[in-house]
């Protein structure tokens, strides 16, 4: 997104987005204005881009506005057309007493910069834009951005020969993740990554008007031994987690009470969580033939860390944020410790990996 204009069907500047103003706003809006009615009059048919070399022009009319949205190449249409809708409704709904009865007061109409922000945000705009533009975003295997009706806005894949399959689980992950955090209290904003213990990472962040779902492969998060825990005994394993997390709380259940038969057994928000965590463990064994071990779920006010052993599921509560980077850490951690406690021990000993 390079700009974000608003004018009048006579051509005057209303609203010009700080952040992507260039002092020019008479000039664009006039000569925009111009050509719409050069179309219209010539073609009797509505314009709705105007294309130049290295981006793009959206229009949209809305009433007695015009609204401008210039775009680089690289945003799709379909995300384009969402965000733009997302920011001329909610400029049209809010403002139309005032542009109703414009007598050229512009400064009625600057509350909406933060408004603008905020809905920017809200579409995960800045974080695409990081994707599209950044090398970090070439690094990605595939990414993807779904609407609120689980609509996909955005499908990239970066991985030759990617299993094209995969956005399939990728909206069951996103609208999972929105269950969960509409779950918490309306809680709009959230972030859970699925990690197996090869490497790969689904990142899915909840947005209020989007979800951006990220697939990744990260050496650093490969354990080549992933210890199971499977002969420890409920207070071992309380005690391992507890000295490495150091959480507020931890629950751990059977994995044979987290069956779909048994759900009933877990309620409230790990219930939930467990659902999320069938749904990631489903999808990355078709994706990448390796169990999802790890699920990290954090908003602004809690953190949970779900860990799959062989025949237990953990829940580790924060009753704070805790930022996913460290979770990593944690439990990265934990597990080479465990793996060194053991390392002289002959394979055949050793618990199923």
């Amino acid at each position: 997104m390079k700009r974000i204009l608003i004018v009048t069907e006579h051509g005057v500047p209303i609203f010009d987005y700080e952040k992507y103003s260039r002092g020019d706003e008479v000039l664009v809006s006039g000569l925009i204005t111009a050509i719409l009615r050069f179309i219209e009059e010539t073609e009797k048919e509505k314009l709705s881009r105007v294309l130049l070399e290295e981006s793009q022009y959206l229009l949209k009319s809305k009433g007695s506005l015009i609204f401008i949205f210039q775009i680089s190449d690289e945003m799709p249409n379909e995300y384009a057309d969402y965000v733009s809708e997302c920011i001329s409704e909610n400029f049209y709904r809010n403002y139309k007493e005032h542009f109703e009865k414009f007598t050229g007061n512009v400064s009625v109409f600057q509350k909406f910069q933060s408004e603008c922000r905020d809905i920017l945000l809200q579409c995960g705009v800045d974080i695409a834009d990081v994707l599209f533009e950044d090398t970090e975003g070439e690094k990605l295997q595939a990414w993807c951005v779904f609407s609120l009706e689980n609509d996909p806005l955005v499908v990239m894949a970066n991985a030759p020969n990617y299993n094209i399959d995969s956005f399939t689980i990728f909206q069951v992950l996103g609208k999972s993740l929105r269950k969960v955090a509409s779950s918490m209290n309306n809680c709009k904003k959230g972030l859970c990554h699925h990690i197996t213990h090869q490497g790969n990472l689904i990142q899915t962040i909840v947005f209020p008007f989007v979800i951006i779902v990220m697939e990744a492969k990260i050496k650093e998060l490969e354990v080549k031994r992933f210890r199971q825990f499977k002969t420890k005994s409920h207070k071992q394993i309380l005690d391992i987690f507890s000295e490495s997390f150091k959480p507020d709380k931890i629950e751990i259940y059977s994995r044979s009470l987290v069956s779909p038969l048994t759900k009933e057994s877990i309620s409230g928000l790990h219930k939930t969580l467990s659902d999320l965590f069938h749904a990631a463990e489903m999808g990355l064994e078709y994706l990448f033939t390796a169990p999802v071990h790890i699920q990290i779920f954090t908003t602004q006010e809690k953190s949970i860390v779900v860990i799959k052993l062989v025949n237990r599921i953990l829940f580790l509560d924060y009753n704070q944020h805790i930022t996913a980077s460290d979770l990593l850490e944690f439990t990265k951690k934990m597990f080479e410790k465990e793996i060194l406690v053991k390392d002289e021990i002959p394979e055949a000993v050793l618990e199923k990996s």
